[in-house]
């Protein structure tokens, strides 16, 4: 039997954020054979990996689905990125999936101005 997989359904807020944040996104990743996977899984930004959720494994029944979270940082470079997870069983990719929508990093202007001091 051959490891397959299936990624729908990925799920994020709003696709602009603040570069530097933390957010996480949601996939959901479906095992369509009739035997228990482990996949490991990785969501990335752009397809030079410029921030990544890291490598995680997930466990999923026979013909069954787990919805599954990434959790990663924005670069804070501003642009559009494209998003992309990568599925892995036993070092062999099976699946590269592109999501339907780009990511869009800002970096909105910001100050702090400490105390005023007389001389």
């Amino acid at each position: 039997m051959e490891p397959q997989v299936k990624v729908k359904l990925l799920s994020m807020e709003d696709p602009t954020f603040e570069g530097g944040s933390i957010k996480t996104a949601t996939a959901r990743i479906t095992n369509p054979t009739v035997k228990e996977w482990t996949y490991d899984v990785e969501l990335y930004l752009g397809i030079m990996k410029t921030a990544t959720s890291g490598v995680g494994s997930v466990t999923i029944p026979a013909n069954s689905y787990v919805d599954t979270n990434f959790t990663i940082t924005m670069p804070v470079v501003e642009g559009t990125y494209p998003v992309y997870i990568d599925v892995v069983v036993g070092g062999v990719l099976i699946a590269h999936y592109q999501a339907t929508e780009n990511i869009t990093i800002e970096v909105s202007p910001a100050v702090d101005v400490g105390d005023i001091v007389w001389t």
